[in-house]
């Protein structure tokens, strides 16, 4: 009974997608059969990974988000965008079908390299080693002063809250703002997953403050208010998996979990962050407008940005790796590296602002065409081999016995939409610090108990180390 539900809740989602684009598609004729077949052969090949990702035997968290940015940022958006508007694509650059062939035929051999290498990498990592999980529990008496840290983190998003929605912020610079927002603001996040794990076996109205504590000081430090939304739908996602966890537990309930709630959550968010309390409109119609606004903005410019990095590549060459430096080395200023490269998306933002009319920089590039700007075809195929590799790696982490690198794996499935969208200089800033606030609050607070350093020999590391027991 429930394989049928799930073929299908496949065959329909895929009727629905299928209608779209023959419907954007129908609109313009003036298209050519070759680009109409490449539209036609990208969502088969979504579909197939689709179909692969809902009947496999395990769920997949990174897997599913990839599926889910392939259907919203590759089909649905893009058919929504050209049926919209057939001659101008969101990012103000010219549709054209060269471009607009050789930007579906950079996803699909992306799509299959990613695909192919998922299903090699399963096959070759090892396997879990059974045994009796270690123990774990809290040290309470480092919990103290972290939480007091976290006390002057929540006053201080509290106030910084207050002079956003007055317009009275200086010009803090960057760094700072990363520093504060992915270390200060985001200690809470590992802080309240580690207590609210770490359930006794009598709950007592200690622990229910303590937990009840901890969560109040995460939303007043990770809020819309606060912090941009593809900061927050890791932070949040990775607390709902957790909190599900037992439920989720087959395909389908992954799958259909990230994607209703990535169509819901990220518009919401946008709604808060990008406009002010007393502009928010409640109507049903406005809000109508303002997710078909949504869906047609800039925010699900990855596609159109992609068309313009072929046009790029084709006038001013291939970077040969420029870009992909740029984002290894992101922590080296550019006081002493004063040629450091761009983000790709601000070399984009740049191009479309001097040859048309884009009136801004905040723009994506999608991680298939980071590959393509650096080294061409052969880009687009590693950074597709690469990204299916690793996400075979945090399938792995989200297995792992110690909490806080199980809840680091969930956080990195979702934030893989926010690095498959781009820039990748800007996701590998905003990944490391978060990565080393979860290292640290565990190395801190986690009590290993017996058994632990037996389970960390028989591991192997990743992301500071994975144990593979269950």
């Amino acid at each position: 009974m429930k394989r049928l539900v799930n073929v299908i809740g496949f065959f329909a989602l895929a009727v629905c997608l299928l209608t779209v684009q023959l419907h954007s598609s129908g609109i313009s004729l003036e298209r050519t059969p070759l680009m109409f077949l490449s539209q036609i052969l990208l969502l088969g090949v979504v579909l197939f990974h689709l179909g692969m990702n809902l009947f496999d035997k395990r769920p997949s968290f990174p897997d599913s988000s990839v599926v889910v940015f392939e259907i919203i940022f590759l089909i649905i958006a893009p058919s929504l965008q050209l049926a919209y508007n057939q001659k101008i694509m969101t990012n103000t650059k010219p549709f054209d079908d060269a471009s607009a062939l050789q930007s579906n035929l950079i996803f699909i051999v992306f799509i299959i390299s990613y695909l192919g290498s998922r299903f090699l990498v399963r096959h070759a990592l090892p396997k879990p080693i059974a045994g009796p999980p270690p123990s774990f529990g809290i040290n309470y008496a480092a919990l103290i002063p972290v939480l007091a840290v976290c006390v002057v983190a929540a006053a201080s998003a509290f106030r910084f809250a207050q002079q956003l929605q007055t317009d009275d912020l200086g010009d803090m610079g960057a760094p700072f703002d990363m520093i504060r927002s992915k270390l200060f603001y985001f200690l809470i996040v590992p802080v309240f997953i580690l207590v609210a794990m770490h359930r006794p076996k009598r709950i007592g109205l200690i622990w229910i403050a303590l937990v009840l504590f901890a969560f109040v000081l995460l939303l007043l430090c990770e809020n819309p208010a606060v912090e941009k939304r593809n900061a927050l739908g890791p932070i949040y996602l990775t607390l709902l998996s957790l909190l599900f966890r037992r439920w989720l537990r087959s395909p389908p309930r992954v799958f259909w979990s990230i994607f209703v709630l990535s169509g819901l959550f990220f518009p919401v968010a946008e709604l808060f962050t990008n406009s002010r309390i007393d502009d928010w409109a409640w109507s049903q119609s406005a809000l109508e407008a303002y997710f078909e606004q949504h869906f047609t903005s800039t925010t699900y410019d990855a596609w159109a940005n992609t068309d313009a990095i072929v046009e790029i590549v084709a006038r001013e060459g291939f970077f040969w790796g420029k870009q992909i430096t740029g984002a290894l080395l992101f922590f080296v200023p550019h006081t002493v590296w004063p040629d450091k490269p761009l983000a790709t998306a601000i070399v984009v933002g740049e191009y479309l602002s001097q040859n048309y009319s884009m009136w801004f920089l905040n723009l994506s590039a999608p991680f298939p065409a980071e590959g393509y700007i650096d080294f061409g075809w052969p880009g687009v195929v590693l950074y597709g081999v690469l990204l299916g590799y690793f996400s075979r790696r945090i399938d792995l982490l989200i297995e792992s016995v110690v909490p806080l690198r199980r809840a680091m794996g969930f956080y990195l499935s979702f934030y893989m939409m926010f690095v498959l969208r781009g820039s990748l200089m800007v996701a590998v800033a905003y990944v490391v610090p978060v990565f080393v606030t979860f290292e640290v609050v565990s190395f801190i607070l986690t009590a290993r108990g017996n058994g632990y350093e037996n389970s960390r020999r028989s591991s192997r590391p990743i992301y500071g180390g994975i144990d593979r027991h269950r």
